[in-house]
């Protein structure tokens, strides 16, 4: 990844150089004070007048009161080391303008000059032209770079999101070998340090690629089983079900052990992280036909069983979903080791048209290549129409929350580490498509990609399903000698993959390969789905296999649902506009995000007013019938696990020494 880029200024320097002329400074600013005070003329010697208009456009036309861009600004709560930043910035500004003004009043241009006569290039200087040569957001990102932000983590650069709540190295040689997590020293709250490489979850080190040559790395890249193993495991897509996928699942992924409590022979899942090797085999054999499907099966049987009160069950379905979710991330560590470094070259050369300088390699790196250049794409041209869509929709009080959701959030915060504008999302969209392009162009890099990989670039710009079924079967698979079979399979295993990145920016082009690989199963054995009955609410009771009963809950008479719930005379008058609505969702966001950061660190600063609080009755909360939709309130089911899931053992929490795992345990902002 390129560096993020940061104007580094020592402050405590420029504090100590403008002690050095305080008493001169003080008398300057005196004596300019009186002299403005006693001018008639508002604005004399420079200084603005008491009061400033807000500055005005005309409009554009008839219509533009109507129509107006929507300029939707959610300030939500900033942390701690965020507004230190800005204050310090905010210092550093005002500094620079005190500066100014001495040299102004000197008749030094604005320069102070040293006891020899000559301009002092020391830290004020230098802070002044720091300020003055910071590049923008668009400029940080077309070179390459991440965008800074005074929320600090990593900004958004054009093959990787934004990960605010990360921790940022200095410098980027001081990055660890994999993700680490680390004590803030400005807020004491753990945060994660993004490392140099991908963590394989099993072992918990950096993936090592094979050293047995390229076509073993290309195997690491999409993995599969021998014939033998496949033939053991694979299952009959024509009629399995889903409870048969799942016993089966389970008792390749079971191992017996001695339980070093009783010494008996016990048979079970592995305690995380380990898997089995036969678990392996069982999820590579049947690769495409499990993948987020049965992990969103696995959950909702978890909850199925939760919400019914049958505790083993549910500790059973949350034991075998972990590990499945383990064995993914550890199958998947290659690919995902692969796609970093195919970051690592294409970002610093984003816009370069010489595409072969930096993509050319193996079979596998040019692979990743491709797929980290046609996920830009992707990603690119949604945020384009997401702009698109934002910036050409007046806002209402009706379309508020579908405005809101609509396109990355970040850029509702005060100083988003994102590119979000149309014009600017449009330069980039433009820039990714012509890189891709020419990669596609250049048979040397792109001629011998695997088929899959290959087909999805041709499929993508076919209209229609039928069109594209034609095509894959009458001139894709005969000219590339496969099966038609074979190239289904092969797609559901690449959306697989691209399944385990980050959404941001991979979740578009996943997105499309999986429409692709339904509209490909259309009229074949593999449209058939075990999994729709499961994920899919079809019936809302327990005869659907995967529903769970759902409840409301009690809310604090002072949080946005409460708000939405029981809105005042005001809003059902409409009153109340637009802006309104999201102050008070700024609100509850501080509120919540406060409650959150105060059981980790409390500031010296806050009053403790705990002896004043006023103990009240419980009351039940009163659900609107529009949103309750006859569901029960506060049935509890959620907390049948609650003693698992905070403390970590099965017996209730507490440890043979009479404490909780629980008290060792500290805050983390994100996980990687």
């Amino acid at each position: 990844m390129a560096p993020s880029r940061r104007p580094t200024t020592n402050v405590a320097a420029a504090r100590t150089s403008a002690m050095t002329t305080a008493s001169a400074a003080a008398a300057v600013v005196v004596s300019l004070l009186l002299l403005a005070s006693a001018s008639s003329a508002p604005g004399a010697l420079g200084f603005a007048p008491a009061f400033v208009g807000r500055a005005t456009t005309p409009a554009a036309g008839p219509a533009a009161a109507a129509v107006r861009p929507s300029a939707t600004s959610l300030y939500m709560g900033m942390n701690r080391k965020a507004r230190r930043q800005q204050q310090k910035q905010q210092g550093k500004i005002s500094g620079r303008k005190l500066i100014d003004a001495m040299g102004e009043s000197e008749g030094g241009g604005g320069k102070k000059k040293d006891k020899g006569g000559g301009e002092n290039t020391g830290e004020l200087a230098t802070l002044a032209s720091e300020q003055e040569v910071k590049k923008s957001a668009l400029e940080e990102e077309m070179e390459g770079g991440r965008v800074s932000s005074e929320l600090g983590g990593d900004g958004e650069s054009v093959v990787s999101g934004a990960q605010v709540a990360d921790a940022v190295p200095e410098m980027e040689d001081l990055r660890p070998d994999v993700s680490e997590v680390v004590t803030d020293e400005d807020t004491g709250i753990l945060r994660v340090v993004q490392g140099k490489n991908v963590r394989d979850v099993v072992t918990g080190r950096a993936v090592k690629l094979s050293d047995m040559g390229d076509e073993y790395r290309l195997a690491q890249m999409f993995p599969g089983v021998p014939p033998e193993v496949r033939e053991a495991y694979r299952f009959d897509w024509k009629t399995a079900t889903v409870p048969e996928m799942i016993s089966k699942m389970r008792e390749a992924c079971e191992v017996t052990t001695t339980d070093p409590k009783t010494g008996n022979m016990v048979t079970g899942i592995p305690e995380h992280p380990s898997v089995a090797n036969a678990g392996i085999d069982f999820v590579l054999a049947n690769r495409d036909y499990l993948g987020f499907k049965m992990a969103k099966t696995l959950g909702r049987l978890k909850l199925r069983t939760q919400s019914q009160f049958l505790k083993e069950e549910a500790l059973a379905y949350r034991a075998l979903w972990k590990n499945f979710l383990t064995l993914e991330r550890h199958i998947t560590a290659p690919f995902r080791q692969m796609m970093l470094d195919a970051e690592k070259r294409v970002g610093p050369n984003f816009g370069n048209l010489d595409v072969k300088s930096y993509t050319d390699g193996a079979l596998y790196e040019r692979t990743a290549a491709y797929l980290v250049l046609k996920s830009m794409v992707a990603h690119w041209q949604q945020k384009v129409q997401d702009a698109e869509y934002v910036e050409s929709t007046p806002e209402t009080n009706d379309n508020l929350l579908e405005i809101l959701m609509v396109g990355d959030p970040k850029r509702y915060l005060p100083d988003p580490p994102i590119i979000f504008r149309l014009d600017e999302c449009q330069r980039i969209a433009q820039a990714a498509a012509n890189m891709t392009a020419v990669f596609v162009l250049t048979p040397e890099l792109y001629d011998d990609l695997p088929p899959e990989v290959r087909f999805v670039e041709e499929a993508l710009r076919i209209q229609t399903g039928t069109e594209m079924r034609r095509f894959a079967v009458e001139v894709f698979c005969p000219r590339e000698g496969v099966t038609p079979e074979g190239l289904r399979e092969g797609v559901r295993r690449l959306a697989i993959q691209l399944d385990s990145m980050q959404i941001d920016p991979y979740g578009d082009l996943r997105n499309a390969v999986v429409r692709l690989t339904d509209a490909m199963a259309v009229g074949t054995d593999d449209e058939r789905d075990p999994y729709a009955g499961y994920l899919m609410n079809t019936e809302n009771s327990y005869n659907n296999p995967g529903f769970f009963q759902t409840y409301t809950f009690d809310h604090d008479k002072l949080s946005l649902v409460a708000f939405l719930d029981n809105p005042t005379e005001e809003l059902e008058e409409g009153k109340i506009q637009s802006t309104d609505l999201l102050e008070q969702l700024g609100k509850d966001a501080s509120r919540g995000l406060a409650g959150f950061m105060g059981s980790v660190s409390k500031s010296s600063e806050e009053e403790d007013l705990s002896a004043q609080e006023k103990v009240e009755a419980y009351k039940p909360y009163d659900v609107p019938e529009s949103r309750a939709i006859g569901r029960p309130h506060m049935m509890g089911w959620l907390e049948l696990l609650e003693d698992e899931e905070r403390f970590g053992s099965p017996g209730g929490g507490e440890g043979d020494d009479g404490t909780f795992e629980a008290d060792e345990w500290k805050e983390v902002a994100t996980e990687n």
